[in-house]
């Protein structure tokens, strides 16, 4: 993945371990956890100082995925999906940051008060969909696209 800082804020990109080889979607973080699906199978991604992933490989793609609502669910839990079939990402923080994901020059910002507090390239290398959220409590910001190398977390060093 190429990547590069722009404008460089309080936020730090977190190294993510091998996932899967392509992405149907990836969940809006809860509790530091992010559910990705893939053709392979569920993986549950555990957000960290060490971000670790489990894989489920028993549960095919729409087994646990209802394309209508946007919703898996998984280990008694329900984690609304962003990717291939859209979603609806948390494009605004708590604290009035507004996430922007330009697909055409591939650079994702961050903008508060019209002023960029962060922004960096990045590279889809499917030309397939991108998308990007905030987590709930805005600690991390995720940035999917179909190969899990193209997939980003992005940790706040401080607090809102």
């Amino acid at each position: 993945m190429r990547e590069s800082q722009i404008t460089m804020s309080n936020w730090q990109t977190k190294r993510v371990p091998p996932i899967c080889e392509r992405m149907i979607g990836f969940s809006v973080p809860q509790a530091d956890e992010v559910l990705v699906i893939s053709y392979e199978g569920m993986h549950l991604l555990h957000l960290g100082n060490e971000i670790t992933v489990k894989t489920n490989n028993q549960s095919s793609e729409y087994d646990l995925y209802d394309l209508e609502s946007g919703v898996a669910s998984y280990q008694g839990k329900s984690y609304q999906i962003l990717g291939l079939h859209g979603g609806n990402p948390l494009t605004e923080s708590a604290a009035g940051e507004r996430l922007v994901l330009d697909t055409e020059s591939e650079t994702l910002s961050i903008v508060r008060n019209q002023q960029t507090d962060y922004s960096m390239n990045y590279t889809n290398y499917s030309g397939d969909w991108a998308a990007a959220t905030f987590s709930p409590d805005s600690k991390y910001v995720i940035l999917g696209c179909p190969y899990d190398f193209d997939f980003v977390i992005l940790e706040r060093e401080d607090n809102v």
